[in-house]
């Protein structure tokens, strides 16, 4: 903790962001809690260059939280379509409602209310309070993380150790440069392997650049459950029969071909969740399945409706 307070990491790094840093990615300009909060829905899963699109992509569509007043979760989930992890685009519905119902369609400006938001944890609502509200709260994603191991040469600190390093290194009068160079030196420069030391601002605190040793982060293993599954391909006239009736709460709300589950056998694709690996196949027919309610899309429709990734790419290459 010394180290930190006698040789101000957090004006070194807010300085070399200001100098450095991607301020051109579009959830770093026009900041408002709404966008600051969409962004971080999106980023929790998802890298940053797929991300760009889609934000953009929802920002034109739903620029504030007034526009998303009205949309329905359909709505939401069709502005999703191709990013995964549906489950974050149920939760944004789901906290815009109770935005608009209980705080008067603004954005909650205290930690508290911002918590009871479906999808929002800590390092969420740190990053709303701080980037959006200039507020001196902490965040700590994975890249935030990673500094702080690096920096104290630790790799197995409790959570709360890392919450209360990170609220330190915070530089309370730059809150938004530090904030944003934080993340940016965590994935431009210090990097997992072969870290860019020479370039950081820190390298001379680093007490893992001065060991010449670079402690990663321990990571969980993951045991995947199998499952296999059989899509049944419906067509007709180049449109093809999607339902949203099935049993897999992963993909609750999507649309999809008639899905049951299948024998053992080789897979045509193979989509790893992150604690399921899916072994998927697929069956042509031209008989929609009795006692199923669904739709027809035309095939120039898929892109606009929330499909999961894999089937909306075997539907391509089977259009």
């Amino acid at each position: 903790m010394e180290v930190i307070q006698s040789n101000n990491l957090g004006e070194k790094i807010s300085t070399w962001y200001t100098k450095n840093g991607r301020q051109n990615l579009p959830w770093r300009y026009d900041i408002s809690p709404y966008r600051v909060w969409i962004s971080e829905i999106m980023l929790q899963q998802t890298q940053v260059n797929t991300a760009i699109a889609y934000f953009e992509r929802f920002m034109a569509k739903y620029p504030d939280l007034q526009t998303i007043k009205n949309a329905t979760e359909d709505d939401i989930y069709n502005m999703w379509s191709g990013l995964g992890y549906y489950r974050r685009a149920s939760y944004i519905f789901q906290a815009k409602e109770l935005i608009h119902a209980k705080f008067k369609g603004e954005m909650p400006d205290n930690y508290d209310d911002l918590m009871s938001l479906p999808g929002v944890g800590k390092s969420t609502a740190g990053a709303i309070l701080s980037i959006a509200f200039n507020k001196p709260y902490p965040i700590l994603d994975a890249n935030v993380k990673k500094v702080i191991s690096r920096i104290f040469f630790k790799k197995n600190f409790e959570e709360k150790i890392f919450w209360n390093l990170s609220e330190d290194l915070l530089d309370k009068k730059n809150i938004f440069n530090f904030q944003q160079g934080v993340m940016d030196l965590g994935s431009q420069l210090c990097l997992p392997k072969n870290p860019k030391c020479n370039l950081c601002p820190v390298s001379s605190n680093c007490q893992s650049n001065l060991k010449s040793e670079f402690p990663l982060l321990s990571k969980k293993s993951i045991k995947r459950k199998k499952e296999f599954l059989e899509f049944q391909l419906i067509q007709k006239n180049q449109k093809y029969f999607m339902t949203k009736e099935n049993k897999l709460g992963y993909w609750a709300n999507l649309w999809m071909p008639p899905v049951s589950e299948a024998s053992h056998q080789k897979a045509e694709i193979i989509h790893k969740l992150s604690h399921r690996e899916l072994n998927i196949n697929f069956r042509n027919s031209n008989k929609k399945p009795k006692n199923i309610q669904g739709r027809w899309f035309h095939k120039k429709e898929l892109a606009l409706i929330a499909i999961p990734k894999p089937i909306f790419n075997r539907l391509l290459i089977d259009g």
